[in-house]
């Protein structure tokens, strides 16, 4: 048997959900893309949250402003919000 080639990336697992959200919008820098590429082809638990997370990314574009509930909006709001700011440092 081939053992397979443990290649040595940079991105732990909680780095790659941390990248999701730029890295499907295209706005990750190539080597980060690159390396997130490399952490993806050795990681299926985490080709399976990408595929889970950009499933969801596309229903969600799906909705309409008014098919969210108000008080739900302003948490997805709050929580987005946060998310950028945590990314950001």
């Amino acid at each position: 048997m081939e053992e397979k080639k443990q290649r040595r990336h940079r991105h732990t697992c909680q780095g790659v959900v941390d990248l999701l959200c730029d890295y499907l919008e295209g706005d990750l820098p190539s080597d980060e893309e690159t390396d997130l590429g490399i952490h993806m082809e050795d990681c299926p638990p985490c080709v399976a949250f990408l595929n889970t997370y950009r499933k969801t990314s596309q229903v969600c574009r799906l909705l309409s402003p008014e098919d969210i509930p108000p008080e739900l909006r302003e948490r997805l709001e709050r929580f987005l919000k946060e998310s950028q700011k945590k990314r950001r440092g």
